[in-house]
């Protein structure tokens, strides 16, 4: 036998060797439990972070009675003092999410206040992504029409019932519109939104603390009061503009060089977009508020009509080319075969009942 083997076999207790399995008696081993413990706060178990804003974080959390997905939001009572109206914003958004309740609106949970920590804890519905983080990671920063489509049909419709009750978001853009698994639009973020009374018939406010790219231009000139309602037909025109082009209709150096571009500027819509697209872009982002389309006219512009007409067209006509050419192709089963049949018309059925323009009790199948 090798000596030089038997020499790493047989070594001497004294020697020490990595490689070597030794053993360690009971005693000298330490137990340490985890440094990290769940944090309950009332039923939901908090997770990791999900995003970071001026107000405070959000956070995932679990349901221990349903275990459903939600989403909590962290904001200290320090924090909000230093922000100017951040108490007052968050007051004023916890009120009015407690009275909303649309497929298209994000839905509020629960709310709890620690006192001893001073840290307010609000619990909504979770949302997968949010469509300002799709277009930061789209290749060319926009969308394919048909999807900007469905994601717009779904805002229309948020902001049509926020107005029916007399609601004004004032901060319509990609970051606050957040998606569900199956691709529902949340509108979210309703700390500077603004109450009406619809009884009275106006809807004239005197202030608007948005963004500025997403701005209109009775905001920008600092004019004294305004149509609210269509601040936010502005708002989701700039919007539609971004998610179809990857641009915004008016840009500058500085917020004064933006908002001189908004007031002044004309209006350039990228020659490469649809004409029925263009059309309805020049309508929402007239200067003038009192000028300006109103949400029930942006629902009969041809632009939706056109789309949905040619998305029931594809539809139709795929599905048959489904059948007719590539599932006799399958070397598969009967069952495999339905059940692919089955998924393409379940996925039919869903993208045309995203639209409201079709009537919800026809079957096309």
């Amino acid at each position: 036998m090798d000596e030089e083997f038997i020499n790493d076999v047989f070594m001497d207790e004294n020697d020490e060797d990595p490689f070597l399995i030794q053993r360690i008696d009971s005693s000298e081993i330490i137990y340490c439990p985890p440094k990290r413990k769940y944090k309950l706060v009332g039923k939901y178990v908090i997770g990791d972070i999900l995003g970071e804003g001026s107000y405070g974080k959000v956070k995932e959390c679990l349901d221990s009675d349903t275990l459903q997905r939600r989403a909590v939001k962290i904001m200290k009572r320090k924090t909000l003092r230093r922000i100017p109206n951040g108490d007052q914003n968050v007051q004023r958004e916890i009120r009015l999410l407690r009275r909303l309740k649309h497929r298209n609106v994000i839905s509020l949970c629960h709310v709890y206040h620690n006192d001893d920590k001073g840290k307010i804890y609000m619990v909504m519905e979770f949302c997968v992504t949010g469509l300002q983080e799709m277009l930061d990671r789209a290749k060319e920063k926009c969308f394919p029409i048909w999807q900007a489509h469905m994601y717009f049909v779904q805002l229309v419709e948020g902001l049509e019932y926020l107005h029916s009750r007399g609601i004004i978001h004032k901060d319509i853009k990609p970051g606050n519109l957040l998606l569900t698994t199956d691709h529902s639009l949340k509108i979210s973020d309703f700390g500077v939104a603004e109450q009406v009374e619809p009884e009275t018939g106006s809807d004239e406010i005197t202030t608007s603390q948005g963004s500025p790219l997403f701005q209109p231009p009775e905001v920008a000139a600092g004019a004294r009061t305004f149509p609210g309602f269509k601040v936010d037909v502005w708002s989701a025109g700039c919007t539609l503009y971004n998610l179809t082009s990857g641009k915004y209709p008016f840009e500058g150096e500085n917020v004064f060089r933006l908002f001189e571009n908004i007031c002044e500027t004309p209006l350039m819509v990228p020659p490469e977009l649809d004409p029925a697209l263009t059309s309805l872009l020049e309508a929402m982002l007239v200067k003038d508020p009192y000028e300006r389309i109103s949400l029930a006219k942006v629902k009969m512009h041809d632009f939706e009509v056109s789309i949905d007409s040619l998305g029931l067209w594809a539809l139709q006509n795929v599905g048959t080319l489904l059948c007719s050419v590539w599932l006799p192709r399958l070397n598969s089963t009967f069952d495999t075969k339905h059940t692919a049949l089955d998924r393409w018309e379940g996925y039919c059925r869903s993208m045309l009942m995203m639209s409201s323009y079709f009537p919800k009790n026809l079957s096309y199948w």
